[in-house]
């Protein structure tokens, strides 16, 4: 037997998978409750505002993601570098699921940097966060296999977001998942190299 989601998930999944379609302000709260199967009534009762929503769908997503990080730091061992790859092998991977719509985190950050500053605050935090365990990795890989080479691990680490976040556009653009498997390959034959 599944166990059906209580009210409050319910109306996050829908927001979720409404909003990585749509984009947060193209979303209604009734939108919300029709594809939830809840009353509006019952989004007030959780949720004080769709701003509130808002913040709190962001916050589960970016913790999400960091759950998926942090496996793939597990089960890739001590290696540094085995453990880099092992993040972009997981933002493949995540990619290639078929109910993947892209990251919550980078649409309202595009959506909302002007609008809702609490929202944006959440962003800016999770992008620090998912960057700063890249570069920790990749300063200790640096350290073991390139101490003398000249790049910055902040700066890759940076670029490495950039890529993911840039090749989630394209795939929404041409319709394409492929794009960020293709984009994330060349990233991993660049650290190669360096």
């Amino acid at each position: 037997m599944i166990n059906k989601p209580s009210k409050k998930e319910a109306l996050l999944n829908s927001a979720q998978d409404l909003m990585l379609e749509k984009g947060f302000v193209a979303t209604s709260v009734d939108e919300i409750c029709c594809s939830s199967e809840t009353t509006k009534g019952s989004f007030f009762h959780y949720f004080k505002s769709k701003e509130e929503l808002g913040k709190e769908l962001v916050e589960r997503f970016a913790q999400s993601v960091r759950g998926f990080m942090e496996e793939a730091l597990l089960s890739a061992g001590d290696d540094p570098l085995d453990r880099v790859y092992a993040l972009i092998d997981v933002f493949i991977k995540s990619s290639e699921h078929p109910e993947f719509k892209g990251c919550l985190v980078g649409m309202f950050s595009q959506e909302l940097s002007k609008t809702h500053p609490e929202i944006m605050a959440i962003c800016t935090k999770s992008f620090e966060g998912a960057t700063d365990i890249i570069k920790e990795n990749l300063s200790q890989a640096k350290i073991k296999y390139a101490p003398k080479a000249s790049f910055d691990a902040d700066s890759l680490a940076e670029h490495f977001i950039a890529i993911s976040q840039g090749s989630m556009i394209m795939m929404k653009a041409q319709q394409d998942r492929s794009i960020i498997k293709k984009n994330l390959m060349h990233f991993k034959q660049y650290l190669n190299y360096l």
